[in-house]
């Protein structure tokens, strides 16, 4: 049976592509792999292949990984023919094209009267030197200091420590992801990079560590998205409503990455009722969706009471009655979303709550009416980086907008009337060009923030 067949026994189809490979797929594209060799395991991240191809750095690597392997999987052949022909490599048949890709980035690694050990030294430090050039195609939920050993041959510029890892790898070539090197302790584990799940996992073990957080390496199945879809398609206008109390804005932020955009467009609007008290996230939810995003936030009048829930009620309401919106996806996790459902029985609800926060009597309650409801932890959380770094960017915009707003005009003003200076025009534009033109911004090493005035 062959590795694909034993990973499949013991799961249905729809199981299988809830596995994410988008980790794998990268690795795979850096490390040499043909899409034809992976394409089965991956044929949900094509795009993202055929984005790395695009990506300048990401195929320097790639060509430097498959000369390496290649070197070392043809050492005597190779060899011949730069000593006995003095065919160098940009000639050999099997190095040509990546010499080729290489020289098209201004990456030239031929050498007159080189020889195999000296092209893998060389090959080694270029990786080591820009490796770190692809840290950022890479998931932040793992850890890069666990990757990024994987391409650097240990102690790679020597050639007794070139020879013996050479052989470590010819030894289990097998063992080895797509028969391609890597820097590993090669363990009998078939093919790790089949998914992120079991990649993460077998990576984290060779540390040590243990990897736990299957949320960033599984999502929701087929047949729930198909729902969603089902959902959306059966209705003339949709709206996705959220109660910002009870909802968590990232886990909002993995359902909308995981579901098709082309189902997702037609989604009218995002309506937030939010609390005052609540996550300043969903401030920055319309920065990172193609959705419109209503956010409405409702003020308290006594301090310990939320008035989210009628809000929300009176808001669904008037957009059945008033706008015509036929249905709802309600974000929720509080019972008391079900009477907004029941007093619409006319109106369509599917239902995404958090599986901790809600129980099995609503839960119960929800079958028995008919009404669809999924998880939304069942969505992966492993794809969101940009939603994160959306939604960091916005804020971080806001907050140097406070913080640093100054009119420089006014500053220099006050300066030299707190200073009681006698100063014509021409000396102060001297000041502005010379002195605030030029300050800079500085952090510490305790992390704070200053401004940098240039000196004399």
């Amino acid at each position: 049976m062959t590795d694909i067949q034993t990973h499949l026994a013991s799961l249905n189809a729809d199981d299988f592509r809830q596995d994410q490979t988008r980790v794998c797929t990268i690795m795979a594209f850096l490390i040499g792999v043909d899409w034809q060799k992976c394409s089965f395991y991956y044929e949900q991240e094509k795009q993202l292949y055929e984005e790395l191809q695009a990506n300048q750095e990401c195929v320097i690597i790639r060509s430097l990984c498959r000369i390496r392997t290649n070197l070392i999987l043809n050492y005597s052949e190779t060899q011949n023919q730069m000593v006995y022909n003095l065919i160098n490599l940009d000639r050999q048949e099997r190095y040509r094209e990546d010499v080729k890709t290489l020289n098209k980035s201004s990456v030239d690694i031929i050498k007159v009267n080189y020889f195999v050990n000296l092209y893998l030294a060389d090959i080694n430090k270029l990786i080591t030197q820009r490796i770190n050039n692809v840290k950022d195609i890479f998931p932040d939920w793992i850890r890069w200091d666990y990757i990024r050993p994987l391409f650097i041959m240990p102690r790679g510029q020597k050639e007794k420590e070139i020879i013996a890892e050479s052989r470590k790898y010819l030894a289990s070539k097998n063992c080895y992801p797509y028969q391609m090197y890597i820097n590993w302790i090669p363990v009998d584990e078939g093919n790790i990079l089949i998914n992120d799940r079991k990649f993460a996992k077998v990576l984290y073990s060779q540390y040590g560590d243990i990897f736990e957080d299957l949320s960033k390496v599984r999502d929701a199945s087929a047949n729930v998205k198909r729902s969603i879809y089902e959902f959306i398609d059966n209705n003339s206008s949709v709206e996705l409503v959220v109660d910002c109390e009870n909802s968590n804005p990232f886990k909002l932020a993995s359902v909308l990455k995981q579901l098709d955009k082309t189902e997702t467009a037609k989604i009218q609007k995002i309506v937030l009722y939010d609390d005052v008290h609540t996550t300043n996230a969903w401030r920055y939810l319309k920065a990172v969706t193609g959705i419109p995003v209503e956010h409405n936030v409702v003020e308290r009048i006594k301090y310990d009471k939320s008035l989210v829930d009628i809000k929300m009620g009176m808001g669904i309401s008037k957009a059945y009655y008033k706008d015509n919106v036929t249905a709802f996806i309600l974000l929720s996790s509080d019972s008391d979303f079900w009477g907004v459902i029941s007093s619409l029985p006319d109106a369509d609800f599917l239902v995404m709550v958090e599986e901790e926060k809600c129980g099995p009597d609503i839960q119960n309650t929800l079958e028995q009416d008919g009404t669809y409801y999924c998880f939304m932890d069942d969505f992966c959380t492993g794809n969101i980086k940009s939603f994160k770094n959306a939604m960091f960017v916005s804020a971080l915009k806001d907050e140097m907008e406070k913080t640093l707003a100054v009119d420089t005009n006014a500053l220099i003003e006050d300066i030299i009337r707190n200073l009681r200076m006698d100063v014509s025009v021409a000396e102060k534009s001297n000041y502005y060009s010379k002195y605030i033109r030029k300050m800079r911004l500085e952090i510490d090493d305790n992390g704070i923030l200053k401004i940098k005035v240039q000196e004399e």
